[in-house]
């Protein structure tokens, strides 16, 4: 008889092959639910809702590092994105440079949000701007809308916040100057429409995001893939069983986007876009397994605790189950098929 088990996730075309189950883990019938990060995230930190899901691996770290083992993580990677582009500012802030930063009132979703870690390592390692420099506004980021952070959370000392009040949101306040810059995970509305206030901190972000790369080989994790403990300890096989599907699927999804003739996607130069993509990254920048991935996690968690998120040193091996980390990397560099 197989297992069934839930596993929560935002719609990826690497995770395509499992919600429609043309493929499935080994021993186990997966009901895939299609959920947004926002919601998702919440219900999993607070009440470990699902029995698998999509995660933050900011969030993860931090439930770790407070002793908290009601999940455990493979080492599977659905989201990964470069966050320079998802730094705006106000044009009459005067801020024309990274450094120009320093004093300035900068909004976030939260601090605790994996896409500001990457955002706030890159100010402070390539620019030299602290989070202590600037004064932190967090709260709504599209419209107003009541604050509560993803799970507690105390800020490091010289941290300087508030938090803005629910009939405020972080993008009417950055559009009308009253905050001077703004980082997350998304396109704030004031800019989609074109709101002549708003723009990005780096307006070459695509050249500034691949020098970045070019430098340090980091394509930056957004999100991992968690367990409920006591599923993954009354069956410890489901670890390997669902890494094993996830890298399936991804390669099923990589299959499509290279047939050639039509295009996979409504892409017209997918093609090219792909190739520029081998060029820089390689074959599979969106990789799986620990080894693999093992100095990008390390200076992930780095910058956790340089910014304050995590009380103690972890080591990448502490945040995956044993049973992926050697057979994870095994798989990952194409034991499956």
């Amino acid at each position: 008889m197989k297992l069934n088990l839930t596993l929560a996730c935002a719609p990826y075309d690497r995770t395509a092959a499992l919600a429609d189950g043309s493929i499935a883990p080994d021993g186990i019938t997966l009901n895939f639910l299609p959920m947004e990060h926002g919601e998702l995230f919440r219900r999993q930190a607070r009440y470990a809702e699902f029995d698998v899901s999509e995660f933050s691996l900011s969030t993860y770290t931090m439930l770790l590092n407070r002793g908290d083992q009601r999940l455990v993580a493979i080492p599977v990677f659905p989201s990964r994105k470069f966050r320079h582009g998802d730094i705006f500012v106000n044009v009459h802030a005067g801020i024309r440079e990274p450094r120009d930063l320093v004093g300035k009132r900068m909004g976030a979703m939260e601090y605790q949000q994996t896409a500001a870690v990457w955002q706030r390592a890159v100010l402070e390692h390539d620019y030299g701007v602290r989070p202590e420099q600037m004064e932190w506004y967090f709260g709504s980021f599209y419209g107003p809308a009541p604050f509560s952070d993803r799970i507690p959370f105390e800020l490091p000392p010289g941290v300087r916040s508030r938090t803005i009040a629910s009939e405020q949101s972080l993008d009417q306040m950055l559009d009308a100057g009253e905050i001077d810059a703004l980082m997350g995970a998304n396109l704030p509305p004031s800019f989609t429409r074109g709101s002549p206030n708003v723009a990005r901190l780096f307006p070459n972000y695509q050249q500034v995001e691949q020098d970045y790369f070019r430098r340090t080989g980091i394509f930056p994790i957004m999100h991992t893939v968690v367990i409920k403990r006591e599923v993954y300890e009354q069956h410890p096989w489901v670890a390997v069983s669902l890494f094993e599907a996830f890298v399936k699927a991804k390669a099923a999804a990589q299959k499509l986007l290279a047939r050639h003739g039509a295009v996979y996607c409504m892409l017209p130069w997918l093609t090219e876009h792909l190739t520029a993509r081998r060029e820089l990254m390689g074959e599979d920048p969106f990789v799986y397994g620990l080894e693999a991935n093992r100095p990008l996690l390390q200076a992930f968690l780095q910058y956790n605790r340089e910014q304050g998120l995590l009380s103690r040193p972890f080591t990448v091996d502490e945040l995956f189950a044993i049973e992926t980390r050697d057979a994870g990397d095994q798989l990952a560099s194409g034991g499956v098929q």
